[in-house]
This record gives structure tokens, sequence and C-alpha cells, in this order.
């Protein structure tokens, strides 16, 4: 079984983390630039098949035209359970900061969100595996390859997982537009666990019901929501900025 992953910063990531996850690398043929020939040369140092094709081949591979002349074939990264984002938690020393996504679709928004997740050090990422978007070439594309650096754990159950958290002590927070709590009157500074909602439906009333806080991100009457990655980047830098200020005082 493998999986295609394209894009100079996900086969990048992935050559650097798993090198020897990678079945082999298909380069565009034309002259290619600084990062393509350091990728290419970070291959062969590690002895990965290599081949040559033309730019619409790889098209034809990716079924995108965004591949950046390269794509890998890879052994698909092993799941993690959600005893692996513990195991990050307790070994950070940190508070924890965990982001559940109930339902996203959008290969792009997940992507991102992966990647705010791990630039705002969240120990990791809960996604549902049922009407939600996998992890794709896509999603690690969107990510920048940030998907080889934070746990993510599909689940079937999202209130279990919910409950799971709750009983090692975390608090749980979920955004919603009509929630009376402003994001900002949030207290960022306990082990939290951030939901985030499918695009247009929002949190799901048995997930809303399972969280111990519901905060709406204040936003100007004229624009009545955001896009479901720009609310948690939002809400996640929220968090790091009244822990970084806690520390600073």
């Amino acid at each position: 079984m493998s999986e295609i992953i394209y894009g100079v910063n996900p086969v990048a990531e992935v050559l650097k983390n798993r090198p020897s996850d990678i079945k082999k690398i298909f380069f565009a043929e034309e002259k290619s630039h600084k990062s393509i020939r350091a990728l290419r040369d970070l291959a062969q140092r590690n002895r990965i098949c290599i081949e040559y094709k033309e730019r619409r081949a790889l098209e034809l591979l990716a079924r995108t035209s965004h591949h950046q002349g390269v794509i890998a074939i890879v052994i698909p990264r092993r799941e993690s359970g959600i005893d692996s984002i513990i195991a990050s938690w307790r070994e950070s020393g940190e508070k924890l900061l965990v982001l559940i996504l109930d339902g996203i679709q959008d290969p792009q928004n997940l992507g991102a969100l992966l990647r705010s997740a791990c630039a705002a050090g969240a120990h990791g990422v809960i996604i549902l595996r049922d009407r939600s978007s996998p992890v794709t070439g896509a999603v690690y594309k969107a990510s920048a390859g940030a998907v080889e650096h934070i746990p993510v754990v599909s689940v079937v159950n999202i209130a279990g997982a919910i409950d799971f958290l709750k009983a090692r002590g975390a608090w749980v927070a979920g955004t919603s537009a009509d929630a009376g709590q402003s994001l900002f009157d949030l207290d960022g500074t306990l082990d939290l666990v951030l939901v985030i909602g499918g695009e247009g439906r929002g949190i799901r009333p048995l997930v809303a019901r399972k969280c111990d806080f519901l905060v709406r991100i204040p936003l100007r009457e004229s624009i009545s929501s955001l896009n479901a990655s720009a609310a948690g980047a939002i809400a996640l830098y929220e968090i790091v900025r009244q822990r970084h200020h806690r520390k600073e005082g």
C-alpha cells in the first residue's frame, strides 16, 4: 500500500523524517530550481530511487498541477493513537493543547489547521474518521509537510475522545458563532482541548454538549463567520498569547 505526496516542502519533510518509507521520487525533467536540486541531492544520499518525467505526467500522477515538479510514492504514515498525544504532552512539561476537528471536509482547511496546530505547539490533532477529509497528498501540501511533526489521530467518536481527555484533566472549549462568551475571556492557561466544527454546520450538538466552554470570535456585524482554518488559527494563537503573557509575567 502506498500514497502520493507532492510539493517541495511535503516531500522534503517525509524525506527528512522517514526516508525508508519512500519507494520512489519523480522529478520534472525541465531545469530545476535550487530547492528541487537540494531535494534531489538529499534523495540520492539516502539512496532513494529517482525517476524523471514530463510535467504533464506528474500532473496525472498527482491529479493536480500544484506538484511543484516533485512527487513521492510513500508508505502511509503510521496511525497515531490518543495515547501518543498524552505522551507528547507529558514529555513536554507544558500545559496541554489539543485541537479537535469535528468534521472538516475540505483538504485545504484540514492542511491549514494542521499547520497552525503544529506552529502553535499543540500536542496533537484529533479528526473524525467518517464524514471528514482524510490525510491525503492535498492535505500534506496544504500543511507544508507539518503532518510529519504532530500526532494526527483519527477517531470514530469525537465525544468519546473528549471523555478520554477530560478524564486526564483537560478542559474543553468549542467555538460557536452563537456562544455568549468571547474567545478573549477564555482562560487559555488551562490544560485545553480546542474544538473546531466542520464547514457550514459547525460543532455538532452532541459534541457541543461535551464542551466545558463555548466561545465565539468577536466579529464586525458585516461578517457573520470565518473560514474554519482562520477561526482555528485565531483561537490557537489567543491561547498561545495568554500562555506567553503568563510566563512573561
